[in-house]
């Protein structure tokens, strides 16, 4: 992480995500110092733009 770590642009901790009884995003932790970027890649269906 960068020196910028107590200032972080997006920080995410134990993110969950259902529709009805599925549940796609299970305990997600993500954190973005400001400049850095980041990108998520997956199979179609696998929660990316649900993200």
């Amino acid at each position: 992480m960068s020196d910028a770590a107590d200032h972080y642009a997006l920080e995410l901790r134990g993110l969950r995500k259902s529709f009805g009884k599925t549940e796609i995003i299970r305990g997600v932790d993500l954190a973005v110092a400001e400049g850095e970027r980041v990108a998520v890649i997956g199979p179609n269906g696998a929660g990316k733009s649900t993200l």
